[in-house]
């Protein structure tokens, strides 16, 4: 009865993350992936549960790509399958994803005759790399618009070029071991630029995600570029993960990060993108359940802090979050999960309607 009282009044108890008791808003809830199969069946499970937006993959993009290349598909392909058609039917948006970015281009494109050409310096196969991601964001960019795409997300984690060096002074790396390249005159800068100026001729004023979005120096002044350019830029961190005590495991996904709740982190987050104007620019990361292990990392209590925090404590507005699954993400996978003592599958899923703009 209490939560049905609480549903109708649209009023939530703070308990961590805010003090009193205040009105609640309602925030947007992205998925990192989506249904890709045809008619998209899970789509009205998705708004049932609170989901607002897709980030879809594997998708034939602009980018050297690590998710199956023989699965990726075309907007025309989804647009056939009639993907498309039942996200808009069910009122998910849906977004165009490319992963990793630009790392695994990074790793592949290196060539054993030219060992000191990187991505960011002025030479001419860089040029030519570059101007062939270009082109293909001409030639891919414009259906996806035209197909009702919201926006694109980039996947920018360094999967592939990092070998443990942090500062990359002894194992150069996509963020690091290039500071020179740093700045307003740099590399990093003027390629985030170029690929900004690419996407705004065809996409104009798009919003890009970048998801991790770590804060390494280079990674900053590479979007930087792109907010440059005209395009709205947003950050996709994982800082954000945790919630609670960590009572379930030690990692700190587990657990808030350094202390800081979700509002708070994505403060913090802004330190390292300074361009970014403000938490709505934000997508908050949460990972409360591991469908792959089918284990909790925190309890549905800290599940819920979380999204009271995105959509209570900024006095601006509501963070909107997004969601990373580690594995398929289906009504069976959520009943599949060994749950802590006293918590359902219903207690996480309660706190998403209660909170998503799917449900109100």
């Amino acid at each position: 009865m209490a939560l049905a009282i609480l549903a109708l009044t649209g009023v939530v108890t703070h308990s961590r993350a805010g003090g009193n008791a205040s009105p609640s808003r309602r925030i947007p809830v992205h998925l990192f992936g989506g249904d890709l199969r045809e008619g998209a069946p899970l789509a009205p499970w998705y708004h049932k549960i609170g989901i607002t937006d897709a980030w879809v993959y594997p998708l034939k993009g602009a980018f050297p790509q690590d998710q199956r290349p023989e699965a990726q598909r075309t907007v025309a392909e989804l647009s056939a399958a009639g993907t498309l058609d039942a996200y808009r039917k069910n009122g998910v948006r849906y977004w165009w994803f490319e992963r990793p970015v630009p790392d695994f281009f990074y790793e592949t494109s290196k060539r054993p005759d030219f060992p000191k050409t990187h991505l960011w310096d002025d030479s001419p196969e860089t040029d030519a790399l570059w101007s062939a991601v270009c082109e293909r964001i001409a030639s891919v960019y414009p259906a996806a618009r035209a197909a009702g795409f919201a926006g694109v997300v980039y996947d920018t984690e360094s999967y592939y070029s990092y070998k443990g060096d942090e500062a990359g002074k002894e194992k150069p790396w996509v963020w690091g071991g290039h500071a020179d390249e740093y700045g307003e005159t740099g590399g990093y800068y003027r390629r985030g630029l170029q690929v900004g100026e690419a996407i705004q001729t065809t996409w104009p004023g798009a919003k890009i995600i970048l998801v991790y979005a770590f804060g390494y120096e280079g990674e900053r002044w590479w979007y930087q570029g792109f907010q440059d350019a005209g395009l709205e830029a947003y950050l996709g961190p994982e800082h954000t993960y945790g919630a609670g005590p960590g009572d379930l495991g030690k990692a700190w996904y587990q657990s808030w990060w350094r202390g800081r709740t979700t509002k708070e982190t994505c403060d913090w987050k802004r330190t390292q993108f300074p361009f970014v104007p403000s938490n709505q620019r934000i997508a908050a990361g949460l990972f409360p359940l591991d469908f792959g292990a089918k284990k909790p990392n925190y309890r549905a209590k800290y599940f819920r802090e979380q999204l009271v925090s995105a959509a209570n404590d900024d006095p601006h507005g509501p963070i909107p979050v997004w969601l990373w699954p580690q594995g398929e993400f289906t009504p069976e996978s959520w009943q599949a999960v060994e749950y802590a003592d006293g918590d359902t599958a219903e207690d996480y899923l309660r706190a998403l309607r209660e909170f998503s703009e799917a449900t109100h």
